[in-house]
């Protein structure tokens, strides 16, 4: 073998044994496998926790619409109660104005509905058939006073045996939700006088579709310490003959203001202001829907755990 060729042989051997025998070329080997997998690792764990983000956005994204769903309707109530006594309070003369009063009423009255909503849909289904035996009896010609003085007892009755019968219900909390409603209200009452002190009066369409939702997230704030300091202050029976006599004041009002749509003449002495109230409710449920829905939304997008609270 020429000599040229020993020694290129020999360099190549040299080479091969300085890379077996040298740890640093083995670590720098290695890194690089290490790195060509971690790499793959990596990939798929960014992949995995993408789809993961993913199904928590949809399954979030889903919550928030339920709560917004119910919100819409919890603004619809709060319209409804907000705009009627706007106009009775106006109607009295009672000292101020009347948006003071309608924030507290709706407040209150709408966080009495929400503390247990399966209680309100079975009340208002036993007090329909009360209703209707009063519609015959008086011959067409409703008192919203005597219509109060009949609805409110009955549904004192059929709330108070609910919470005696029930006892997983969401309504042994009522106590605490009826006061966290009618502080909500009241702020938002507050912050209406002092903005109609700066910008003038603001219309009833406008007024409902921004205190509804910020009564809404003031009642969100409030609920959590006040159902930890009073959710006692009740028995579970006085819970639900407070959640009973609302939802049957509610009713009463509904059906009193509904029987003025088929003849305005049946309402009696207040026949201005049914159709007054008839007059805005299309503006203020708009607002109300539209501004309770998107509180909702935002509500069930922040994962409110008392929301579920039994």
């Amino acid at each position: 073998m020429p000599v040229s060729a020993n020694k290129q042989a020999h360099s190549i051997i040299n080479i091969e044994s300085f890379f077996q025998k040298n740890e640093l070329f083995h670590g720098f080997r290695l890194t690089a496998k290490l790195s060509l997998i971690s790499k793959d690792v990596i990939g798929q764990f960014i992949l995995m926790r993408t789809d993961q983000l993913i199904n928590v956005f949809w399954l979030h994204a889903r919550e928030a619409l339920i709560h917004g769903g119910i919100w819409s309707f919890i603004g619809l109530l709060y319209a409804i109660i907000f705009t009627s006594t706007a106009v009775f309070a106006q109607k009295w003369g009672l000292i101020g104005h009347p948006y003071f009063y309608a924030c507290i009423m709706a407040g209150t009255i709408g966080a009495l509905m929400y503390s247990s909503m399966r209680l309100v849909v079975f009340i208002a289904l036993l007090l329909l058939p009360v209703y209707i035996i009063y519609f015959i009896n008086t011959l067409g010609e409703l008192s919203l006073v005597g219509l109060l003085k009949l609805m409110i007892p009955a549904g004192l009755l059929i709330g108070a045996g609910y919470g005696a019968i029930s006892k997983r219900s969401r309504v042994k909390f009522a106590d605490a939700k009826t006061l966290a409603g009618l502080s909500a209200g009241l702020i938002v009452a507050v912050l209406f006088f002092l903005a109609q002190k700066i910008f003038g009066n603001i219309h009833i369409v406008w007024a409902v579709g921004i205190a509804c939702p910020l009564t809404g997230g003031l009642y969100i704030m409030l609920v959590p310490p006040y159902i930890r300091m009073y959710h006692g202050l009740l028995p579970p029976i006085g819970d639900g003959a407070l959640v009973g006599a609302s939802v049957a004041f509610f009713i009463s009002l509904c059906l009193f203001v509904m029987a003025g749509t088929i003849d305005t003449n049946m309402t009696g002495d207040l026949i201005p202001e049914i159709a007054k109230i008839l007059e805005l409710l299309p503006g203020t449920t708009v607002g109300g829907v539209l501004g309770a829905g998107i509180a909702g939304v935002i509500a069930g997008m922040l994962l409110t755990n008392w929301q579920n609270r039994e």
